[in-house]
């Protein structure tokens, strides 16, 4: 079977694809994976066939540029789609595959199958938020609709201008996002997304998908990890990284703490700039997280769905201190599951303060319960099948359904 799949260029939305990738590129399917050339290295050890957008290419850095507000995230994407479309389709034309795959807010992939009739997958690394109930405040809407109105006239002349081009079918659906297909695969467990009347029968919950063999790792000073003390692991992420003045608290705050602490403090960020690091603290741009994940005893994470989900699979409770509102859905939704310890999450996000840190990491790692319920998740992700079942799922729905792209 030949597989397009389309993503954008995030890493929390490329992670959770590789394992799948390499399970059906193994299983002897020939997939073709479209995104920036940054991504190659790990998509092309995933065995699927890299391909680059045209350029100017979406990047990595325009998507984290807007990642805060949802209304600019949009506008993005449509100008993105308006750009993309006429050379996916002759792609898609050119390559007749027999399934195109997308990312939850790749428009433009699902755009492109929709026009040429042919089957789709979505694939979905976030919650489905459509139509979900009690994890938004009233000071979330207002930070929401702040956002939105500048972004109004840009959003309703991108929608109507590729309406002009390719007619009403470019929207099949009311809402953007997320982007549906035929079949939609979820990477987390049915018990952990949060209840919306939006999910239907096309929905499948397959857990993380998780396996180190295609994820990047990185050289680590294992043997300088403690083994008579709580180990504590903190990352803000690919994208929020750069939050020097919250890594400087975590120091203040924890230099006398007798737990050991190891912090991701993002590839671009230069250590030398934080300071003096205190002697419980190991500090590395990169750091292997799903090799360390096992061995911690809580992790202070943004709340990244990708942070949250793998923290869970090994039943490791969570301090989170949401960055941006997306962020803050996840970290209410694991704090229900009560497997989390949230702070900062009313607008503007992921302020703190040191003692209330403090005392959020010593709940997590006192309170057994927190690691109880983190364990409980965990198992409901390994139930839920993973990346095996997410590749049967792709299998069956290639096999039902046998389409020829229409010539240009």
């Amino acid at each position: 079977m030949k597989i397009i799949f389309f993503n954008v260029p995030g890493h929390g939305h490329v992670n959770p694809t590789l394992a799948l990738v390499a399970e059906l590129t193994q299983r002897g399917h020939h997939v073709i994976y479209y995104n920036n050339i940054d991504f190659e290295p790990q998509i092309s050890k995933s065995g699927a066939e890299f391909r680059p957008y045209p350029d100017p290419q979406p990047t990595a850095a325009d998507l984290a540029e807007k990642a805060g507000s949802l209304p600019q995230v949009s506008v993005w994407v449509l100008a993105q789609s308006q750009r993309l479309l006429p050379w996916l389709l002759d792609e898609l034309r050119r390559e007749q595959p027999d399934l195109v795959m997308f990312d939850a807010i790749c428009l433009w992939g699902k755009q492109a199958a929709n026009l040429l009739n042919l089957p789709t997958i979505s694939s979905i690394p976030i919650f489905v938020q459509e139509g979900i109930k009690g994890l938004l405040t009233l000071r979330d809407g207002i930070s929401l609709v702040k956002q939105a109105l500048p972004a109004l006239p840009a959003l309703i002349r991108q929608r109507r201008q590729l309406v002009k081009t390719f007619g009403p079918a470019v929207f099949p659906h009311s809402q953007i996002f997320p982007c549906i297909g035929d079949t939609n695969i979820v990477y987390t467990s049915r018990e952990f997304q949060p209840e919306t009347d939006f999910i239907d029968e096309s929905f499948h919950f397959v857990g993380p998908s998780i396996n180190s063999d295609t994820r990047e790792t990185a050289v680590f000073p294992w043997h300088l990890l403690a083994e008579d003390r709580p180990l504590i692991y903190l990352s803000l992420g690919t994208i929020y990284h750069e939050r020097l003045d919250f890594y400087r608290m975590a120091f203040a705050t924890f230099a006398e703490h007798p737990a050991q602490f190891v912090l991701s403090a993002g590839r671009l960020t230069d250590i030398d700039a934080l300071g003096p690091i205190p002697d419980n603290f190991i500090v590395r741009n990169f750091v292997p997280q799903l090799e360390l994940l096992p061995r911690v005893d809580a992790f202070i994470t943004h709340g990244g769905m990708n942070s949250i989900n793998e923290g869970l699979y090994y039943g490791v409770p969570l301090v989170v201190v949401p960055q941006q509102l997306e962020q803050t859905i996840n970290a209410r939704q694991t704090a229900r599951h009560g497997a989390a310890v949230v702070l900062g999450d009313w607008p503007p996000y992921g302020r703190t303060s040191p003692l209330d840190l403090q005392q959020a990491v010593e709940n997590v790692l006192n309170d057994s319960s927190y690691r109880q319920n983190a364990a409980r998740i965990g198992r409901s992700f390994r139930d839920a099948g993973g990346y095996k079942k997410a590749a049967d799922i792709v299998e069956a729905v290639g096999a039902s359904t046998k389409q020829t792209v229409p010539s240009p």
